[in-house]
């Protein structure tokens, strides 16, 4: 048993833990995490009230501890998704239309927001430069800053940072390495295999 383990153990037993890991859920002040399969494969998931917060292939990080301390915000481990954010998950994993589906960016600081959110709307199949990001955000200066923020993306899969690439058309970099980022955009159909 891990430390971790141990940890979520000891609170469960703990008096009014369940009441507080509750509390702090319903607030949005605490996450919730279940590893999931997917269409792609098995991720990890986390979401808040208001929406995902966090999805990463579980290659990316083989246990909950690596998850969490990716996901840099506090989590419980819970035993399933809603049905209705499992399904939507789902469709946008398979299809890879993600616009509309419930993303909690709290916590976030703005600009990366309206990046992530800028990034949102690439359709499936669809790439483009890093520096039309900045143009749509009315920053075109800030190619650099766009690249930055896309790097730190914590729902990499559902906000297609992998539709982003260099201004001569190559792919360049990937949270989870170019052949990743190469594989997924074949799959859209966005590059010839």
């Amino acid at each position: 048993m891990t430390d971790l383990e141990r940890l979520l153990r000891d609170l469960d037993t703990a008096p009014n833990a369940d009441l507080e890991r509750r509390t702090l859920i319903t607030a949005g002040a605490a996450d919730q995490v279940v590893r999931a399969d997917s269409p792609i494969g098995d991720v990890w998931i986390a979401w808040s009230p208001r929406g995902i917060t966090g999805l990463i292939p579980r290659f990316a990080a083989d246990t909950i501890e690596a998850f969490l301390e990716a996901h840099r915000r506090t989590a419980y481990g819970a035993d399933a998704l809603p049905s209705d954010l499992a399904d939507a998950i789902d469709r946008g994993l398979s299809e890879g239309e993600t616009v509309g589906l419930p993303i909690d960016y709290s916590g976030i600081a703005p600009f990366q927001v309206s990046v992530l959110r800028t990034c949102a709307s690439i359709p499936p199949g669809v790439v483009r430069p890093y520096g039309w990001i900045a143009d749509e955000i009315h920053n075109p200066g800030s190619v650099r800053a766009v690249g930055t923020a896309l790097g730190r993306n914590p729902i990499p899969l559902l906000v297609p940072c992998h539709r982003v690439v260099r201004s001569d058309g190559s792919v360049g970099n990937y949270a989870f390495g170019p052949d990743i980022k190469h594989q997924l955009l074949v799959r859209e159909g966005a590059i010839l295999a």
